[in-house]
Parts: C-alpha cells; structure tokens; sequence
C-alpha cells in the first residue's frame, strides 16, 4: 500500500486515513506506514488468531464480520466481541508480548489489515498520536469488558437474554439471524437454558418468534426482565 488513500482494492474498505488509529496523522507520515500495513482475506469460519498462540500481528477489520472469542477446558465459548470495519484487535498480546487473549474467527468473509508485532511498536514510538488512540481504544476496552464481567456475575440467565434481546432490537434492521447457540455463547449459558427462556418469555408475551427472528412485543415488560439480578 503506497499511497493510503488510493491503495486499496475494494473501494469500500476504508482507507489508511480512515482507520481511527491513525486518523490524526498527516499525509507524510501516513505514507511512511503505508508500506508495512498488509491486506488479507478470510472466507467464513476461518480463524484469523488462535487463544494461547504467539502473537503475529495486530489487525483492523476492513470488511467483514470478525468474531472474538475464548473457549473454556470444557469446551464451552465465550463470545467477547462482534467486530465490523475500522475496529483494531490483538493489541494487548502486541504490547505486552504476551500470547494471543483470543481466538478470531471470520463470521462472513472478512479483508483484515494487519501490522506485525515490531512495525506496530516502532509506529507508536514514532508518532505519539497512534500511541494516544491505542490508549483510548484499550481504556473503551475496559470498561466494555468490565460491562461484560458484571453482566456475567449479577444478572441471572434471564436477565442476560433480556438485555440481548433489548440491544439486537435496538440495532435492527439487521441481516443476521442469530441461533440459540450464537445467543448462548454470547450471553455464557447453554442452547438449552436459551431454549426454555424464548418459550417462557413468549409465553408471557414480551416477544414472539418470526421466521427465525425474535420481535419484541412488549419493551417494557423486557427492561423489566432486563433489571432483574
């Protein structure tokens, strides 16, 4: 990628410029990184990093859908993240050296940008503005992730679907239908404890299930769920 607003095949993947890492950088410095950003394109299902593995690269979502995840000794998933265009991952184990936190696996097909380990660190040496947003990025991070601890420990099975429920509603219109499984891992419960939920709740007529989608029938009969530890 020479010139990091012309260098990129798909013109609807966002450009050098564009990426909020190094959306404060000038033209110059922006060509000065160009060459060490390469692209990459994953069909769906792939795995793009792997939970325990050496680090490698931090990468940027430039189309697609990746979904971040780990696995329990048992098998179980955790879904930590659905990351779409312009979102960076990896960067922890890029800092600290240490092994990669996650798996990444593409949901649809996926071009990701990527930087290895050495380039990355050398970039924030040299430009201070990368090195801020980097710190802003893991900051947001945590306190997503700590949403996501307290969601897990406070709130029942019940609660938790509740709230998924009100935040997919909240973002349709939506192309994907998500499983009971998908629901499950992201919520960290079981297909079947899912299962018994949507039936109770449509039971009680707080929603209704429509061609492999849940509609919301009563919102405030759902926040009501949706508060409760």
């Amino acid at each position: 990628m020479r010139n990091p607003k012309s260098q990129i095949r798909n013109p609807k993947s966002p450009t050098l410029s564009q990426l909020p890492f190094f959306a404060a950088l000038g033209e110059h410095d922006l060509l000065e990184i160009a060459p060490y950003v390469h692209q990459r394109t994953f069909s769906p299902g792939q795995i793009i990093t792997v939970e325990g593995q050496p680090c490698q690269a931090v990468y940027c979502v430039a189309q697609g859908v990746v979904r971040m995840y780990r696995l329990s000794l048992q098998g179980r998933e955790q879904v930590l993240a659905y990351l779409g265009s312009g979102q960076f991952f990896n960067l922890v184990p890029v800092l600290d050296g240490g092994p990669n936190l996650a798996t990444a696996e593409a949901v649809t097909e996926a071009s990701l940008y990527s930087i290895s380990c050495q380039r990355f660190h050398q970039i924030m040496r040299d430009h201070h503005e990368v090195a801020r947003a980097v710190l802003e990025h893991l900051a947001a991070e945590v306190r997503r992730l700590s949403d996501l601890v307290e969601g897990l420990a406070l709130y029942t099975v019940r609660a938790r679907l509740a709230r998924f429920l009100l935040a997919q509603a909240a973002g349709q219109p939506s192309s994907h239908q998500w499983t009971q499984e998908e629901i499950a891992t992201n919520i960290g419960t079981v297909r079947e404890m899912v299962g018994r939920t949507l039936r109770d709740f449509a039971i009680a007529g707080l929603i209704r299930r429509e061609r492999g989608r849940t509609v919301v029938l009563d919102r405030d009969g759902l926040e009501r769920e949706a508060a409760g530890g």
